[in-house]
């Protein structure tokens, strides 16, 4: 096991700001990568998995999710995440893409936002086709994958921008059918801003008095809209990101609990044993021992 969880960061192919492989292809590169795509890393970019075929199981956050045919999975920058080897017997695309693509094209102020998809604490990362009624990513993905491997390169990514914001609204449309009504888009924003911040910031401070303030809005304010979204105070939220990030160190690295407690913002392993055994019921030995 490594010391540290691999990141995988997107490398732009052909000065394209999106990349789009079969599953053989996929499972074709993976196999000839510099990392083992078949035990958890994080990527620092975004990926939808969609599958035009048969099934497919991929864990996320060690977490397993189950797609079959018109399934669409969303996995978020910064999450833990590894392939399987049924990637090789199903059919269906991936569809990668960088931070800087979604800044660029999703959060200005002009354009509809993407407040559901990627939002994991809130949200399912999985759509499945009958969650779609009449619609369906199987022939946008299609026309995303046929699009890519088109050797005419006149306006290529100005192509694959356009079918992919398609792919993303009809997901988002998807979301906001199933979502819980009433829901605000203002609190949806502030979510979003609220757990960016969390996770850079996490290991210097858990002070949610002090994410409020950066967000210049008060305590009670982002209080509510975390317990209206997630049914939990900002406080316990902050403490479950907390243990997922634990987590994912004793899980996906060899590193010791005291490693661990100080890459976690923890100034005494002891604190942090006690943090974690409070919250999950056992030690984080226990816990590496028995997954």
């Amino acid at each position: 096991m490594e010391k540290k969880i691999q990141k995988i960061f997107f490398n732009r192919p052909k000065s394209l700001d999106v990349e789009v492989l079969s599953f053989s292809q996929l499972y074709k590169n993976l196999n000839q990568s510099d990392h083992n795509p078949f035990v958890a890393h994080r990527i620092e970019f975004y990926c939808i998995v969609i599958v035009t075929g048969g099934s497919y199981t991929h864990f996320v956050d060690f977490k397993s999710y189950e797609l079959t045919q018109g399934s669409a999975l969303f996995v978020d920058k910064s999450q833990v995440h590894h392939f399987t080897k049924e990637l090789q017997e199903s059919e269906g695309v991936c569809i990668i893409f960088s931070s800087l693509f979604m800044e660029k094209h999703y959060f200005s102020a002009d354009r509809l936002k993407l407040n559901r998809l990627f939002n994991y604490h809130i949200e399912t990362p999985i759509i499945h086709q009958k969650e779609m009624g009449q619609d369906n990513f199987l022939d946008i993905a299609k026309q995303l994958y046929s699009e890519y491997v088109i050797q005419n390169e006149f306006a290529k990514s100005e192509m694959l921008q356009t079918l992919l914001h398609l792919l993303l609204l009809k997901a988002e449309r998807a979301k906001d059918i199933q979502a819980i009504s009433g829901v605000k888009i203002q609190w949806l924003e502030i979510f979003s801003s609220f757990k960016n911040m969390l996770e850079e910031e996490y290991v210097s401070t858990r002070n949610s008095k002090i994410y409020a303030a950066k967000l210049l809005i008060s305590y009670k304010f982002l209080n509510d809209v975390v317990k209206k979204l997630t049914d939990k105070t900002v406080k316990a939220f902050i403490d479950d990101f907390v243990i997922v990030e634990i987590k994912r160190y004793l899980l996906s690295t060899s590193l010791s609990v005291k490693e661990i407690s100080y890459k976690t913002g923890f100034e005494e392993p002891a604190n942090m044993v006690k943090f974690f055994k409070k919250n999950t019921q056992v030690t984080p030995l226990k816990f590496r021992q028995q997954v």
